[in-house]
């Protein structure tokens, strides 16, 4: 046994590892970064970030290492020669890695927001409302209803609506890239995601009603303009509670998630940048875009459902599970036209 595999003898004592399936996982990722780390560096990796000697961390920062593990061992297992492990591309601070792959370069920062009041509303009796993207009226919309609903004798609860967690990423991802760089290579935000109706609500903080990629932002752009593309992956949802779901695999394997490119429109980069960098992951753009959602509702109302739609029609009703399917749940959407 290699002194990196003596390290994680220990793995099953951490509360948040909770499946032997999970901890082999746990340990590949951790054998695929240790080349390129330091002792000092695996030690704060182990023991610090993940937690698992001493369970001394929350879940969140659990679940916000393991995702930067995953995304780092992915790049790490298939483009040896190119990866590095925290580079400092604008010093003093440093991305989660970067690689080089053949002519091209790509600097990657890892975010997952705390998706906990997000569950409590969630598990939480009555109805849920929430919008894609912001509404000028969703306030006295979301009164009136609640009025409404509460003279029923009903509860009706508004969903997190998350989109400045993400002005937050990109602000931040953006202050760790350079101020300039050149057309082959590309700065990348990769955020940890929940289930698919989640996805669909972060694509919608981008691209959605004043979303922050849109011409109509509601934040200055500027503050993010580094950031050529934003990686939406569901790692969070496949870091957490793992035991709970028995459909899914590869826990640890950026390959094995569900992930969506969405391209900054301000970005300078030459298309080619992009394309060579969609080559490097297993994405769903191509299928979204030729996804067709059913049902009576107006065009908007059914573009909205885009994701939630492809994930249950065309992957799990075919027995392929990105996500772990759950019980429908009762809720009200809007979205802008």
């Amino acid at each position: 046994m290699s002194s990196k595999e003596t390290i994680l003898q220990f793995d099953l004592s951490n509360k948040f590892v909770s499946t032997k399936e999970y901890a082999r996982g746990l340990v590949e990722a951790i054998n695929d970064l240790a080349p390129y780390l330091s002792v000092a560096e695996r030690e704060s990796l182990c023991f610090n970030k993940l937690g698992l000697k001493s369970d001394n961390v929350s879940e969140q920062a659990y679940i916000q290492a393991a995702v930067e593990v995953t995304v780092c061992a992915h790049f790490a297992r298939f483009f040896p020669n190119g990866f590095v492990y925290e580079e400092k591309v604008n010093p003093p601070k440093d991305v989660d890695c970067s690689v080089r792959v053949g002519e091209f370069k790509y600097n990657i920062e890892v975010k997952c927001a705390d998706f906990s009041k997000k569950h409590a509303v969630d598990d939480s009796d009555g109805f849920k409302i929430g919008s894609l993207g912001r509404l000028g009226d969703y306030d006295s919309i979301v009164a009136d209803l609640e009025d409404m609903f509460s003279s029923g004798g009903h509860t009706l609860s508004r969903q997190r609506h998350m989109d400045n967690n993400l002005k937050s990423f990109l602000i931040s991802a953006h202050e760790k890239f350079a101020p300039m760089t050149p057309k082959s290579e590309l700065n990348i935000l990769i955020v940890g995601c929940d289930d698919a109706m989640d996805m669909q609500k972060w694509y919608s903080y981008l691209y959605g009603a004043q979303g922050l990629f849109t011409l109509k932002s509601y934040s200055d752009t500027s503050a993010y303009d580094r950031v050529d593309l934003v990686l939406l992956t569901n790692l969070y949802h496949r870091h957490k509670n793992p035991k709970s779901k028995d459909r899914l695999s590869g826990h640890w394997r950026l390959s094995e998630a569900f992930c969506i490119l969405c391209e900054n429109p301000k970005s300078l980069k030459p298309d080619e940048t992009f394309i060579e960098f969609a080559k490097t992951i297993r994405h769903h753009n191509n299928e979204l875009h030729s996804h067709t959602v059913e049902g009576d509702a107006p065009d908007f109302i059914l573009k909205g459902l885009a994701i939630p739609s492809y994930v249950g029609s065309e992957l799990q009703a075919k027995g392929v599970y990105y996500f772990h399917p759950h019980e429908p749940e009762t809720e009200i959407g809007q979205e802008k036209h």
